[in-house]
């Protein structure tokens, strides 16, 4: 299992908004689907009909909104929960399920019977169906976010630099150095170091800094200092063109000569800060 992977920031739901935009799709979506389709032929699962069974299948719906509200703002705040890492998250999500299932054995099972054989039923068919809509909840977030992120880096690139002092801090939060934001080319991964290139004068100087562009990536967003590969970041504003060679991206900024490659990952955010103005050659 790939550990780094697992431990990477989810931030989807940091925010309050985004936590009640996921709540209302499942709400919205598991009213209009129990009820347009009846799935697991859940109508025949009592002897009712007409408004009163579709009062019913619509609290299947309520019950899941009901347990994301508790689940996502009371319990988050009862564990000081502020933010997930991807592994943090798919527990939490686990846990969500769980507590569905129960409830939906309080209220319309026999937790006297035989209970462990209910509550495997019910996680099966919670599971089934809670994965659509908070799958569907989810990607209109994360595209939502994308969408901001890009807008935010067009406008840092339409922006006129200002000559302010970046400090650039260690890993262990030390600042080394500071640099003028318009002198600032590019930073380069080397191990555990971040080598950065910067202007000086007529010239390119390089400053060795220990850190790593995870840490730091955050930090200068602000700043329209981007990433644009596994190995790089660079300042937007010192994009001189764009070269498409395949599938691939290469940038080249002013004053550099070497040619910085794009990861297809980033590959739609630099396309889309391009501008008229901004060469960009197939």
């Amino acid at each position: 299992m790939n550990w780094d992977f697992a431990h990477q920031k989810f931030t989807l739901l940091d925010q309050k908004s985004d936590r009640y935009f996921m709540i209302l799709v499942c709400l919205v979506f598991g009213v209009l689907f129990i009820n347009v389709f009846v799935p697991f032929n859940i109508n025949r699962w009592y002897s009712d009909s007409g408004f009163i069974q579709f009062l019913r299948l619509s609290s299947y719906g309520f019950v899941v909104s009901l347990v994301l509200l508790f689940t996502q703002f009371p319990l988050r705040k009862l564990f000081d929960v502020k933010s997930f890492t991807l592994k943090t998250y798919s527990f939490w999500v686990v846990i969500e399920i769980l507590l569905m299932s129960l409830v939906y054995i309080f209220l319309y099972g026999n937790p006297l019977g035989n209970f462990m054989n209910d509550f495997i039923f019910s996680i099966k068919y919670t599971l089934l169906g809670i994965c659509v809509p908070y799958s569907f909840a989810l990607l209109i977030i994360y595209y939502r976010k994308q969408q901001v992120k890009i807008r935010t880096m067009s406008d840092q690139m339409q922006t006129p630099i200002q000559n302010q002092l970046i400090a650039f801090k260690d890993e262990y939060g030390k600042v080394k150095f500071s640099l003028a934001l318009e002198d600032i080319l590019l930073l380069e991964s080397t191990d555990n170091y971040v080598t950065v290139y910067f202007k000086a004068g007529e010239k390119i100087e390089r400053q060795l800094l220990r850190n790593s562009l995870k840490k730091l990536e955050h930090t200068f967003a602000d700043y329209g200092i981007a990433r644009c590969h596994r190995s790089f970041m660079i300042n937007l504003a010192k994009i001189e063109m764009i070269r498409k060679q395949g599938k691939k991206l290469q940038l080249k900024l002013k004053s550099l000569e070497r040619n910085i490659p794009v990861s297809e990952k980033y590959s739609p955010q630099i396309e889309a800060i391009s501008s008229p103005e901004l060469p960009f050659h197939p």
